[in-house]
């Protein structure tokens, strides 16, 4: 395991149990949203709760759930891409799912691209300005999907303009009983082999860039 040099702070997710989430309920009547989905956008209403009101003159910040893996090189590659590239966009997606590329951005000597992202599904690993937070807070007040979905109609829309990084920086590890989920500790996603080949398939299909594994995990 590999020791990353971030200056870090934690903010404890919300289960299904808590009371920011279960005084939130009936937004489970308004659309198409589940528990757990209302409890990681509590997470995150959190996190850019404490971003937006951070005397950070629109500061980029990092942003990671807890069950990934990260490139050991991270921030090295972070930091090899042109300052003017990071005045334009709202988000960077470091990790992602089923996101296509689309026009391609930039190409660092990392090996490491940026493109625009056409469906930047899945936020366990993201950087966001402080002014985007704020952004956040108010487009999602009374989410009626989850907070990736929204924030995927957000991008199609033109209301955020969002890049991801190909390969991807950051994996998202799975649910198990060694490794149980913040938002639902109780339930372990385990998804056939049958399943998960159909959804690869179906990817591929797409124009999405398969990857399992990195190319220096931190773990």
């Amino acid at each position: 395991m590999q020791t990353l040099h971030f200056d870090a702070f934690i903010v404890p997710a919300y289960t299904i149990h808590s009371s920011k989430v279960v005084s939130r309920k009936h937004l489970l009547n308004n659309g198409r949203i589940t528990l757990v989905e209302l409890a990681s956008w509590a997470s995150h209403m959190q996190v850019w709760s404490e971003i937006a009101f951070s005397k950070s003159n629109d500061s980029w910040y990092l942003v990671f759930e807890d069950d990934i893996d990260l490139e050991t090189l991270t921030s090295e590659i972070l930091q090899s891409f042109p300052n003017e590239l990071w005045h334009k966009p709202d988000l960077v997606f470091l990790g992602y799912c089923g996101n296509i590329p689309g026009s391609k951005i930039y190409e660092g000597t990392y090996g490491y691209r940026i493109h625009q992202a056409l469906n930047p599904s899945c936020i366990h690993a993201y950087a966001i300005r402080s002014k985007t937070a704020g952004k956040l807070l108010n487009l999602l007040s009374s989410p009626k999907r989850a907070a990736d979905d929204e924030i995927v109609l957000l991008s199609n829309s033109q209301k955020l303009l969002i890049f991801s990084i190909h390969p991807p920086l950051a994996l998202q590890r799975l649910s198990t009983p060694s490794n149980p989920s913040d938002l639902h500790p109780e339930k372990v996603y385990q998804p056939s082999q049958f399943k998960a080949k159909i959804d690869s398939m179906i990817q591929w299909w797409r124009g999405v860039e398969l990857t399992d594994k990195l190319k220096d995990s931190a773990l």
